[in-house]
């Protein structure tokens, strides 16, 4: 009797006699009910449940939806962290990028540029953003890689500030799109993706000219993230060079175990090396 129902949002929907098509959707609100329902589908043929079902394209109307109705749930997931302003500029910075060699999309929402012929190694999801920039701006490759709860828990007011340098996702994610590309030809060997996110760290030390943080709202940050952006944002001899280097770094270490790779010291030795 208390169920305030489920909210459905998609681009498409459509209506044929009785039965409703809907395509791309998500369930915005009730979640939880929906999933009630499912597990005692046989049990429930009686059962009335309200739904609102919103036909938009309009992302920004898709993100008010989920504020609204979720306005009593206290939740801080990638879903909630989209609706800050940052994540509205930061979208707004990759499109800024519209028929580059290095087009980007930063993903708002789960699926959101499905059916639209985009290559999926150029969507970054929100959460796979933010760990570029956890690993690369904030020197945490390890939380990145290993333990992106921690992540949330320790950097979520600095990389979702309001004051946060947009350019840092896009440098970051940029440098991501580029090292994939040298994996996926073979001119960084396979073998190095395991650091992928140490490398994050080590491009910004080499090509950002600086090894230690510096303020996310800096103009400093923003300096160092145009240099990344300027090497990183095209197919060329100089980001072969700066991962060839990384490549050596990494080899330098000599035999690495998983224990040795998601603990912060090891960081340290590479930092030492470039």
């Amino acid at each position: 009797m208390l169920n305030n129902g489920i909210t459905i949002v998609s681009p498409d929907v459509k209506l044929q006699g009785t039965t409703l098509h809907l395509t791309n959707y998500q369930i915005v609100n009730g979640c939880q009910t929906s999933n009630v329902l499912f597990e005692n589908r046989e049990a429930l043929g009686d059962v009335m449940v309200n739904i609102k079902i919103v036909k938009t394209q309009l992302e920004d109307v898709f993100s008010e939806l989920v504020r609204a109705t979720n306005s009593q749930t206290k939740v801080e997931d990638t879903q909630f962290l989209s609706l800050r302003p940052i994540i509205k500029r930061v979208e707004q910075y990759f499109n800024t990028y519209d028929g580059a060699e290095s087009r980007l999309y930063l993903e708002r929402r789960d699926r959101q540029y499905v059916g639209q012929d985009i290559p999926a190694t150029r969507i970054f999801s929100l959460h796979n953003a933010a760990k570029c920039v956890a690993a690369m701006f904030c020197n945490r490759p390890e939380l990145a890689a290993r333990y992106p709860k921690q992540m949330y828990e320790e950097l979520t007011e600095t990389i979702f500030a309001d004051t946060t340098k947009e350019i840092v996702f896009y440098a970051a994610c940029v440098t991501m799109y580029r090292f994939n590309l040298l994996v996926s030809n073979s001119t960084v060997p396979q073998n190095m993706k395991r650091f992928k996110w140490h490398m994050l760290t080590l491009v910004r030390a080499i090509t950002g000219e600086g090894k230690d943080v510096v303020p996310l709202n800096s103009r400093q940050v923003e300096k160092a993230a145009q240099q990344i952006i300027n090497v990183m944002g095209q197919h060329g001899q100089a980001a072969t060079d700066v991962f060839e280097q990384i490549v050596g770094v990494c080899q330098g270490l000599g035999e690495v175990s998983a224990d040795r790779l998601k603990r912060q010291a090891i960081l340290g030795e590479m930092l030492a090396m470039v």
